[in-house]
């Protein structure tokens, strides 16, 4: 049996923590109408929350120090977390049955790094149960570290046993290391040849044409300028989700395994081909010269990372590939597997936080890269994974239990960016599986973003041939 958690305070140093690289990108990258946060919903059906549920979330906080930071400018140097405010529960009853996110709009914040924290978090009770709500900025956290300050939270709640920290001082030992690449720089002169040949890579993301999601299929040749927008305009989330039934998962993974690909190649494969066929069909010329990017946040976490708390520990990768591709599917799913493998297998995924803090090393050199003129992807995708898998929050029939509440659906997606409409994020959670794209209202329509949500589930089962016996009946599409 786990220990149980230990309720032991993590406090950041006086003199603070550093940030990141990564992290000071992704502050500078924080635009109003495009916030650099995490969202995600839970959705709980049966009684009303645990009456510990209060309590569990300030006394989980207290081993979250950057979720309750600012930051803090340093005139020489790099800014700092600085320890702030802890933020309050915030609790809503609402008299529909079922949550709408469109009823939610007014409630999320914009979370400002500077005066703290950087989480929002909701508990809305409604007559089928109840929802969590949250808001995380990106800088702080990452979508395995929300997912796992929500399990620890739900535990506590439930007084149930969870994975065992060391002491505060681990803890923040753990945190200090967080941005490094290597252990030690003699690790990162043995990592370097296997690096260089992701050397190819970045002069491809320099040169090349990207294809930008955009209402006006015209523009999508010139790829406009990735422009701030107003200080003004008001942040209005705008998320579909869609869920696949234990069938369809299995189903989905029995063609990863007869193709000897893993879920997410067939997964980054079949938004590659929406997003072609979406383009196809509203383009009056199709041009097949530019690339579809797709960004692909991949995790940096290691076993020994189990004492991480909340924060942000992932990088960025990025496959290229030209709309006409989608024609040979075979061919499209082993390309990227082929891909994916070699970055994997060279360490490729450093390459993105090494650049970045090269370019930091620069005067000005983090706010050139965020003010390009060019759309730097098309979509955004994300795999979390399977969470709670092993949690003891599951029930002996495989549903995550708090309570007498079950968990029905929950969905969470990474932030969009000015250039790049749409971002999907995908988790299986119970033997469903949960995909949810957040898009940019002022790029494309609700209707469009239901069709490239919809046509990357077809393509996902069978690439809409009928071959894995795709029902229609088991996808539903969630509410908000």
């Amino acid at each position: 049996m786990r220990d149980r958690v230990i309720a032991e305070t993590v406090r950041l140093p006086l003199e603070g923590l550093p940030l990141t690289a990564v992290e000071e990108h992704i502050l500078l990258d924080d635009f109003p109408s495009h916030p650099m946060v995490i969202v995600s919903r839970f959705d709980f059906l049966g009684s009303s929350p645990p009456e510990t549920l209060a309590s569990a979330f300030d006394s989980a906080l207290e081993q979250e120090p950057l979720l309750t930071a600012r930051v803090q400018k340093v005139f020489f140097g790099r800014p700092r977390w600085r320890a702030g405010p802890v933020p309050a529960l915030k609790r809503s009853t609402s008299h529909a049955a079922s949550v709408q996110l469109e009823q939610q709009v007014q409630t999320l914040p914009r979370l400002d790094p500077y005066a703290g924290p950087m989480l929002h978090a909701e508990v809305i009770e409604h007559p089928a149960g109840w929802s969590i709500v949250l808001v995380v900025h990106h800088a702080a956290c990452d979508g395995l570290g929300l997912v796992g300050f929500v399990e620890r939270w739900l535990l506590q709640a439930e007084n149930k046993p969870g994975r065992r920290r060391r002491r505060a001082d681990d803890v923040m030992a753990a945190l200090a290391s967080r941005g490094r690449v290597a252990s030690s720089w003699s690790k990162l002169f043995r990592m370097l040849p296997r690096l260089a040949k992701g050397l190819e890579g970045v002069a491809q993301f320099v040169c090349r044409n990207v294809i930008q999601i955009n209402r006006h299929v015209t523009s999508l040749i010139r790829v406009p300028p990735a422009q701030r927008k107003s200080e003004s305009k008001t942040w209005e989330p705008a998320v579909i989700s869609m869920m696949l039934g234990p069938c369809e998962v299995d189903l989905l993974e029995a063609q990863a395994s007869s193709q000897q690909v893993m879920v997410n190649d067939i997964m980054a494969a079949a938004m590659i081909t929406s997003i072609g066929e979406w383009i196809d069909s509203r383009a009056v010329r199709p041009n097949h010269t530019c690339w579809i990017r797709l960004n692909i946040p991949m995790s940096l976490r290691t076993k020994s990372d189990h004492l991480l708390p909340a924060a942000n520990r992932v990088s960025m990768v990025f496959l290229d590939r030209r709309p006409r591709l989608r024609f040979d599917r075979d061919q499209l799913i082993a390309s990227v597997h082929k891909e994916m493998k070699l970055i994997r297998s060279h360490g490729l995924e450093h390459i993105f936080s090494l650049s970045i803090e090269l370019r930091r090393r620069l005067p000005g050199g983090l706010r050139q890269t965020i003010m390009r003129p060019k759309s730097q992807s098309t979509a955004v995708f994300s795999n979390v994974g399977r969470c709670f898998h092993h949690s003891p929050l599951i029930d002996p029939l495989g549903q995550v239990r708090v309570g007498e509440s079950s968990l029905e659906k929950w969905w969470i997606v990474p932030p969009v960016r000015p250039g790049t409409s749409i971002a999907v994020a995908t988790h299986e959670t119970s033997g469903s599986r949960m995909l949810s794209l957040q898009y940019d209202s002022d790029a494309i329509s609700r209707v469009d973003a239901t069709n490239l949500l919809e046509g990357m589930v077809k393509n996902l089962l069978g690439f809409g041939d009928g071959r894995a016996g795709f029902s229609k009946n088991v996808l539903c599409e969630a509410d908000g």
